[in-house]
């Protein structure tokens, strides 16, 4: 095959990727809807009155105060609306883009084609990428430290290293996730230079890596001292983690995990071949380039178990993300130093190819499916909830995001009740979950709502009564169930109070079939009161 029509196709496959990406994020962007509790709850973050309230409560929200502040900025700029936000994310992504071509370019190959479609066409990206969190920017400024840290180590000049740091500050500032994967990235800068003898190099890392650590320093104590953190871990072992990581490479495409797991090992073999074969020629960049980002591939996924393993959380498929978006980097530009091999060149555009024909299909759904129906639920509680009616919001975690939507004159409250509902307050549910009964006054409002001939909406509705199930779980933690368990049981206890004294009930909006399961909110409502 002619070498020049290669060259000439990775070019122009490169730029219809990039084109789909931005199709697809378009696409996303009119059709996300609503914001979901998180977003909800980071904007409202943002909106809090003083800048000293949002450095107070940045915690609660996961991202380091410059992130809510550049909300803040943003809001205060193109307005608040829901659209303005959803174009926020488009941005973030077209931004995202950018990166991936800057770095694939700073080292002098053609087109980000392993990235763009290992990432761009991943829908983990699409819609949670795309979400007004930080974990899209944060990606943003990984990709480019992982850039940056390559051309510094091909071409080591105070330039090239400052860039890289300020790209590692800047993901740190915007997201947590992203110190593991920096350490990642600055121990595999680390060992290339150790490896070659340049220890002057060596030192110059650890003093960039010193610095960004230092950035962060500001916010570890809110982070380190939030004891109500607990009522949010669990026991996370590798199955469940690696469960959880297949699902973000998985999410609502097999096909997508199937390229992962056929590209990633291949290049990382293939790297590692061809580092083996030229290791003895000193000062080689592509030598010193493939340790780079072998290291990076593999430390990487060490470090973020690691980190997985300490913060000991229920993960979803967005905590993943930076991960991805790291190790798709990495083979992306594994992939374009190997091109000058004609096997890997030619490999390299058939599985762009084969990307840009077949996994746009499994985008579709994805890219129209609202993360939310709470917008539906309450428009409806505005047009049939009256003043004398109560609204009980289960579990009260949905809170952010009715907050956010519902305006009417009916009164609400959560379940447990709760003093604040902009943002999630995991300390008041720590707190609730240490009292006796902390249903009581859940219980007294519905009571005095239905004997007063009102109804009762029941926001997220509430799990029927089970059988053999305890009266009451006790003060938190449980000794056996610990701090796990409360808000599920909470449900219950609400569902076994309402089927035993309500008269009537009714189903007013059920599950839909199109909107994300993370908040799929139904509608219940109930008349009438019985002993």
């Amino acid at each position: 095959m002619n070498p020049k029509l290669i060259r000439y196709a990775e070019r122009i496959i490169a730029i219809l990727l990039s084109a789909l990406v931005l199709f697809f994020l378009g696409v996303r962007a009119m059709h996300a809807g609503p914001l979901w509790r998180d977003e909800a709850a980071t904007v409202q973050l943002a909106q809090l009155p003083m800048l000293s309230d949002i450095v107070a409560n940045f915690q609660h929200e996961a991202f380091p105060p410059p992130f809510p502040l550049l909300i803040r900025t943003y809001v205060a700029l193109f307005g608040a609306s829901d659209a303005s936000l959803r174009w926020f994310g488009f941005a973030i992504g077209v931004t995202l883009i950018a990166a991936a071509w800057f770095s694939s370019r700073a080292l002098g190959d053609r087109g980000p084609l392993a990235f763009l479609a290992l990432f761009g066409l991943n829908a983990t990206f699409l819609i949670w990428g795309t979400s007004i969190r930080g974990y899209g920017l944060g990606c943003v400024f990984l990709l480019l430290t992982t850039g940056l840290t390559a051309k510094a180590i091909s071409q080591p000049t105070t330039a090239n290293a400052v860039f890289a740091t300020l790209a590692s500050i800047a993901s740190v500032q915007v997201m947590v996730n992203a110190i593991p994967l920096i350490a990642a990235i600055a121990t595999a800068a680390f060992t290339v230079f150790i490896f070659q003898r340049r220890f002057r190099q060596a030192t110059v890392v650890c003093a960039c890596a010193t610095i960004c650590a230092l950035s962060f320093l500001p916010y570890a104590k809110a982070y380190l001292s939030a004891d109500w953190n607990v009522v949010l871990k669990y026991d996370a072992d590798f199955f469940s983690l690696w469960d959880k990581f297949r699902l973000a490479l998985e999410e609502r495409s097999l096909l997508m995990a199937v390229f992962w797991y056929a590209a990633v090992p291949l290049i990382v073999v293939a790297a590692i071949w061809r580092w083996w074969t030229v290791r003895r020629e000193k000062s080689s960049v592509e030598t010193d380039l493939l340790l780079f980002l072998i290291s990076v591939s593999a430390l990487s996924i060490f470090t973020y178990y690691a980190f997985l393993k300490i913060l000991s959380y229920a993960t979803r498929p967005w905590y993943y993300l930076p991960l991805l978006c790291v190790v798709a980097g990495a083979i992306d530009l594994i992939g374009g130093m190997l091109a000058h091999l004609r096997w890997i060149k030619i490999a390299r555009v058939l599985f762009a190819i084969t990307a840009l024909l077949f996994l746009p299909f499994t985008l579709w759904k994805s890219a129209h499916e609202p993360l939310t129906d709470i917008d539906v639920v309450a428009h409806k509680l505005e047009e049939e909830a009256s003043p004398g009616d109560l609204i009980v919001v289960n579990p009260w975690h949905f809170a952010p995001s009715f907050y956010r939507y519902y305006h009417g004159s009916t009164p609400w409250i959560t379940v447990p009740t709760m003093s604040e509902h902009r943002i999630h307050r995991y300390d008041l549910m720590k707190s609730k979950m240490m009292e006796l009964d902390p249903l009581s006054d859940v219980r007294d409002a519905i009571r005095q709502t239905l004997q007063s001939y009102h109804r009762v909406w029941i926001v997220g509705g509430a799990r029927p009564p089970e059988e053999d199930m305890p009266v009451s779980l006790g003060p938190a933690p449980n000794p056996y169930f610990g701090w796990a368990g409360y808000m599920a049981f909470w449900s219950i206890e609400l569902g076994s109070f309402l089927n035993a004294h309500t008269i009537a009930g009714d189903v007013v909006i059920e599950l839909a079939p199109d909107v994300n399961s993370n908040e799929n909110i139904p509608l219940l409502v109930a008349r009438g009161w019985r002993n």
